[in-house]
């Protein structure tokens, strides 16, 4: 049937616009409901003597999966993509199977047979099947007198006896050309009588007969007229179901009489022979999935449909071994448990028929499963710190590829499936613990792995002594830092708290720690050097009392003694009678830096600031302060030494300020 006829037989029969088809790639995921007849706009058309299935109405970019099942077994399979025939508006979502044009049968070509169910189902759900109905033409067109034919049939029902006559109709088809006596392709006959009548030979009988007449009309342009032309051998008989309910127009089985079955161009998949591929079945099919054939039992029933109805012996294969031997049931469906178990790992499962003393026909297909009966192993790959101050935290792990995953928190989550990247949070302070366990695709339970962690606040140092950057600190001086928490005080020693020199050398001290005040102490065993400076360092090392949080490590640094001091001073602080043009000197117990006119000041009894000259003699550690003019008689003058002055250290000079008085 061509592309454009096919829809001209829909459009005359329902209206519907039928679609075109291509091959698919992707495995749909099955939906609760199934559809019998297909729901509108879903139509399927079975073609038995074609193995050729035919549907339209599905979506663009909906893959379409394809089944023609036997007695609850799959014996064909295709995927396809939904197509535009291109000749009307609109995508029309054709899909056909060994057809020119569309997809092809995968493994095997079935031979499609009255009771096989076409099942279509989308990639995204939605499943819709027919049942291929008992309907064959045994006589074609024949002429019984000058312009009458008769086409002769059956019509069986599944379960005996004859098809309701309302769903019957035999067409005959032209082709391209047309009747004179209605002006179409094809001519019809049904019970209601379109072009022609169609019943049954008898009560309760399954055979019928159509019958059309006035076919008297002749082509003035061929001359062959409306009886030859029926007739012909170019042309074609049908006998056609129309469905559970003709009107919807939604199913249909279609027999056409003299096509042959099998893989149709340019389709190569053979035309299917012996028992259907063996199933493996859901019950031994174990883990979450019953169809992906990978199991844990080393035993699994496997089942499947014969091919003759007169096979008697249906014989299991695995690994090209017998497996068993058994004689299918009424129905043609047979069970086999392989009573040797199977070693871990793939196999290939057969099926063979006999009958009677027939040589043995070897199924087509083959099916490989996988025996798994090993638990997986779960490995914890990342998570939060062992403690931390990390509120929501991330848990990865992995284990065999497709495992499924519980995981649970305690205390807080109970056990659920999850995937690797779990987070949990925000969590209060505590101690938990992080649980997940695997399970394989064949459903083997591995050892659950635990990880536990604690959530809490970081203590830190709010007070430190000597204070950082602090100088003149005495040698004999203790360090100590104050904790924002209480700790534990195991945590608290010589390698969290620690002193070290400019060489970075640790100091050895004695480290201890105060609960009550929250205070660490570190006594250096020996006397300091004098003007050097110190590491002190606060380590993640200590932990809190409570749940063992790593404090927040901090450093700093403090110099020691001693400052510099004043030795000789002239004038004497307080003097009388200075001599108006004398200089200010005074002198220092050891080199220092930052002698300037701001560090060294003399100021009249106003405030004022004495124009001087100041310099410093380093061999003599001496400052002088020349006034640049004679100072004012009986006056009392005051000279300042800051702490812009320090020794080569880096120790700040005590301040000080002395005064004296002119003479006349």
């Amino acid at each position: 049937m061509s592309r454009r006829h096919h829809r001209r037989f829909f459009t005359t029969l329902t209206g519907t616009v039928v679609v075109a088809a291509g091959l698919g790639s992707a495995w749909p995921a099955f939906a609760a409901a199934i559809n019998e007849p297909p729901a509108a706009p879903h139509i399927i058309i079975s073609f038995p003597e074609r193995d050729f299935v035919s549907a339209d109405g599905y979506a663009q970019g909906d893959p379409v999966t394809v089944e023609v099942i036997r007695s609850g077994f799959t014996v064909g399979i295709a995927h396809v993509d939904p197509q535009d025939d291109l000749t009307t508006p609109g995508f029309d979502g054709l899909v056909e199977v060994n057809h020119p044009g569309g997809g092809c049968w995968e493994t095997v070509t079935p031979d499609i047979r009255p009771g096989d169910v076409i099942r279509t189902t989308t990639a995204s759900g939605t499943v819709d099947q027919t049942t291929t109905a008992g309907v064959t033409v045994t006589q074609p067109a024949t002429a019984i007198n000058a312009d009458t034919i008769q086409i002769k049939g059956t019509a069986v029902a599944l379960g005996g006896g004859p098809i309701p006559v309302d769903q019957v109709e035999a067409r005959v088809i032209a082709g391209g050309q047309r009747f004179v006596v209605n002006n179409r392709r094809d001519l019809r006959a049904d019970a209601v009588g379109g072009d022609g009548v169609l019943a049954y030979d008898g009560p309760g009988l399954t055979t019928w007969t159509a019958t059309i007449s006035g076919l008297d009309g002749v082509d003035p342009v061929s001359g062959v007229s409306d009886i030859q032309r029926a007739t012909s051998s170019q042309n074609e008989s049908r006998g056609m179901w129309l469905g559970t309910n003709p009107l919807a127009g939604t199913e249909l089985t279609i027999f056409e009489f003299g096509q042959v079955g099998g893989p149709g161009a340019p389709c190569t998949a053979p035309a299917d022979r012996g028992p259907s591929t063996p199933d493996m079945a859901a019950a031994s099919d174990t883990g979450a999935s019953a169809t992906d054939n990978v199991t844990s039992s080393t035993t699994p029933t496997f089942g499947g449909v014969r091919g003759l109805a007169t096979a008697d012996t249906i014989n299991l294969f695995i690994d090209g071994s017998p497996a068993g031997t058994t004689a299918p049931a009424a129905n043609g469906t047979w069970s086999i448990t392989p009573t040797t178990p199977l070693t871990d790992g793939v196999h290939t499962v057969q099926a063979e028929e006999s009958t009677g003393l027939n040589p043995p026909t070897m199924g087509l297909g083959s099916l490989s499963i996988t025996v798994d009966t090993a638990a997986p192993a779960t490995s914890i790959t990342s998570g939060p710190a062992v403690a931390g101050t990390a509120r929501t935290v991330t848990w990865r792990f992995s284990s065999e590829p497709g495992s499924s995953f519980t995981c649970s928190l305690t205390p807080g989550s109970a056990a659920s499936a999850c995937a690797s990247g779990k987070v949990y949070g925000p969590l209060a302070d505590g101690r938990y613990t992080f649980t997940v366990g695997a399970t394989d695709l064949a459903g083997n339970v591995g050892a659950n792995r635990s990880a536990p962690f604690a959530v809490g606040v970081a203590p830190t140092v709010t007070a430190r002594s000597p204070l950082p950057g602090q100088s003149r600190i005495g040698q004999t001086a203790n360090v100590t830092a104050t904790l924002s928490r209480a700790v534990n005080a195991a945590t608290v020693n010589g390698a969290t708290f620690v002193l070290r020199s400019p060489s970075g050398a640790v100091v050895p001290a004695v480290v201890s720690y105060n609960a009550t005040t929250r205070v660490a102490t570190l006594n250096p065993n020996a006397t300091l050097a004098a003007d050097t400076r110190y590491v002190a360092s606060i380590t993640s090392g200590i932990k809190s009392a409570d749940f063992g949080i790593a404090t927040s490590a901090t450093t700093w640094t403090f110099l020691t003694g001693p400052a510099p001091v004043v030795n000789f001073r002239t004038p004497a602080s307080g003097a009388v009678g200075v001599g108006r043009t004398s200089n200010v000197t005074v002198g220092f117990n050891e080199p220092v830096t930052g002698v300037s006119r701001t560090s060294v000041v003399l100021r009249s009894p106003s405030g004022a600031t004495v124009s001087a000259v100041v310099t410093y003699n380093a061999t003599t550690r001496r400052v002088t302060l020349n006034p640049s003019a004679t100072l004012a008689a009986r006056t009392r003058y005051t000279f300042s030494l800051t702490s812009g002055i320090r020794d080569l250290a880096g120790n700040i000079l005590t301040p000080s300020t002395v005064a004296f008085t002119t003479g006349a």
